[in-house]
């Protein structure tokens, strides 16, 4: 799997596509993300990294979502110290989508032009 030098705090299985093809989050994200945990100094957990179209689709996801790219993870978020922690630097760090659900955290790099803050149903 590409990216693999860089990775420090994540595994594969965390930010490829869990179906398991070939597709991998894209440096920049992988760059973002790990800037995050050092910032945070906090264990993360990736729950959805890059996805595939079939895999997209069997799980619901967005039609267009930014996990097809390679630019988008979803972040487990066990309690709100460490949810307020993840939202309040993301956008420190690159990420222009936010997404908050009841049991985690979407960030993406989508470009600063569409920058956008989401609940979840």
């Amino acid at each position: 799997m590409a990216n693999k030098t860089i990775r420090t705090h994540f595994t594969d299985k965390e930010l490829d596509c869990s179906c398991g093809c070939e597709k991998t989050v894209a440096p920049e994200l992988l760059v973002c993300v790990e800037a995050l945990r050092a910032l945070l100094d906090k264990p993360l957990t990736v729950t959805s990294g890059a996805r595939c179209e079939k895999h997209n689709r069997a799980i619901g996801g967005a039609r267009h979502s930014w996990h097809l790219n390679g630019l988008a993870v979803d972040i487990a978020c066990p309690d709100s110290n460490l949810r307020i922690d993840i939202i309040r630097n993301a956008g420190k760090l690159g990420f222009n989508g936010i997404g908050i659900a009841k049991t985690f955290i979407h960030l993406d790099l989508r470009p600063e032009s569409e920058k956008v803050c989401f609940l979840y149903d």
